[in-house]
């Protein structure tokens, strides 16, 4: 068993798992976090992350510090914020992705680099070093340790502003078709310019400079949307533009009165049995195996169990409730 003091390098992870969580939890409350954000903020993620390794195999890194920095920029720049808005575009078309869903298709993009592959995944590596001895791990006084570990906390919360900054500029771009949230969004995957410059800039400097870019980031894209999306900060929804977005049709819910839910049975969503072709509502849950905007229910009218599509807009067919899978 490695020093007590060994111990404060596992508060850094779990930090950052709650904080991203809580994040998420939020968006969910809000009914703005759903199975598509999720799964098509992973997948951009993965395939981002994905490209990165392929190309740091086939081109080696330069040597010089400048051709460095953009070495390692380009590629957050390019795979990570650029397929981040082509999954995003792509989901709108497709997959029923809204503006509204901007924030929490950031905080999902924050989740999986930082609670998930940074946090999740390495903890447990973390706990078998730490249980071993904490042969590795950087020794040192308690302030010192501490010191490091602040100071990581602090880049995981760097990373978690800029991935929550283009996340969600990236859905106003691809909602919108205006292309200067874009080219706002892009640049901001250049923090990672900064990463050769590091050892000459020292950590605690390095670490404060980034988290300023960082919160940059958050307030360009606070000050862009914050007028026409109140809502994404907070505020009271803006009135719906003069001319309608293409793939959505203002920034706030239509102006209709909207249904009473039914006592005891909130959440509803419609599916429609591809079988026998039945609309009916059923309780929505995050928790149902999906695949994109599929959900496996079983039919009430039929008795079937498929995949079958979810937020059908066909008046309902079935009156008949699908308590949810278990």
């Amino acid at each position: 068993m490695g020093s007590s003091l060994d111990l404060l390098y596992v508060l850094q992870p779990i930090v950052i798992i709650a904080a991203t969580t809580g994040l998420l939890a939020f968006y969910y409350r809000r009914r703005l976090l759903t199975a598509p954000v999720l799964s098509i903020s992973l997948l951009a993620y993965v395939l981002a992350i994905g490209g990165k390794v392929v190309f740091q195999l086939v081109v080696p890194a330069p040597t010089g510090t400048w051709a460095a920095g953009a070495y390692y920029g380009g590629q957050t720049a390019v795979l990570e914020v650029g397929l981040a808005y082509l999954f995003a575009r792509y989901s709108i078309e497709r997959r029923g992705l809204r503006i509204d869903n901007a924030p929490a298709y950031g905080a999902a993009l924050a989740f999986w680099e930082n609670g998930f592959l940074l946090g999740l995944l390495s903890l447990p590596g973390l706990l078998v070093v730490v249980g071993a001895g904490g042969d590795g791990l950087p020794a040192g006084s308690f302030g010192q340790v501490a010191t490091l570990v602040a100071l990581g906390t602090l880049e995981r919360v760097s990373s978690v502003l800029a991935h929550f900054s283009w996340g969600i500029l990236v859905v106003v771009a691809a909602a919108t078709r205006q292309v200067r949230y874009l080219a706002v969004a892009v640049p901001m995957g250049l923090v990672d310019f900064l990463v050769p410059f590091a050892p000459g800039l020292g950590l605690v400097e390095f670490e404060g400079l980034i988290f300023l870019l960082s919160v940059l980031c958050l307030l360009v894209t606070y000050l862009l949307t914050k007028d026409e999306w109140p809502s994404f900060w907070g505020g009271t929804p803006a009135p719906p533009p003069a001319v309608p977005y293409r793939y959505l049709a203002s920034p706030v819910p239509p102006p209709v009165a909207p249904p009473v839910p039914t006592a005891g049975s909130p959440g509803e969503d419609r599916s429609q049995c591809p079988t026998c072709g039945a609309v009916f509502e059923a309780p929505s849950s995050l928790f149902l195996p999906h695949l994109g905007s599929l959900v496996l229910r079983k039919c009430p009218a039929c008795g079937r169990r498929s995949f079958m599509p979810s937020h059908v807009e066909a008046p309902v067919t079935w009156p008949g409730r699908n308590p949810p899978l278990r």
